[in-house]
């Protein structure tokens, strides 16, 4: 992984844990020392989630953590990809019911791995390009000005 590439998967990490933890609100992230919300698990599939707009939320904000799974584990099936996609994702939702942060809930995992899944397939399809780099970096510039949109809109 080059340099610009490990800067972006840091951004990302970045707000993908507090996307997620926190939903980018930078109250709830100052207060959440003071004010741990009760915990809820839901392990029903798609019968309590948050609606159609975290579904897809889910799924676009782990559609990088597809394309840097390809960076992260060369070595790694396309199996073992999405297991560390899947993996990253329970941690997630872990660290949500431990916190009593939002919602635990089996759809987020879901979503999350479909978005990851998706990642690692539109990574493997912008391979077959001669400007394939290019264009990886294209994807991610835009997803941190989807991330920067969430933010400013909170």
């Amino acid at each position: 992984m080059n340099k610009l590439s490990k800067i972006i998967f840091a951004y990302y990490l970045f707000f993908l844990f507090w996307g997620i933890l926190f939903k980018f609100n930078i109250q709830d992230t100052l207060n959440i020392a003071q004010n741990f919300p009760t915990r809820s698990l839901n392990l029903s599939p798609f019968s309590a989630s948050g609606g159609r707009l975290e579904v897809i939320f889910n799924v676009l904000i782990f559609i990088p953590f597809g394309f840097f799974s390809i960076y992260l584990s060369k070595n790694r099936s396309f199996l073992g990809k999405l297991w560390m996609i899947f993996t990253v994702s329970f941690l997630v939702e872990i660290l949500q019911y431990f916190l009593g942060i939002g919602a635990s809930d089996v759809t987020d995992l879901i979503t999350n791995t479909f978005g990851g899944l998706i990642g690692i397939v539109i990574y493997q399809i912008t391979q077959k390009s001669k400007n394939a780099q290019s264009l990886v970096h294209l994807l991610f510039a835009f997803f941190l000005a989807f991330f920067t949109f969430l933010i400013l809109s909170h």
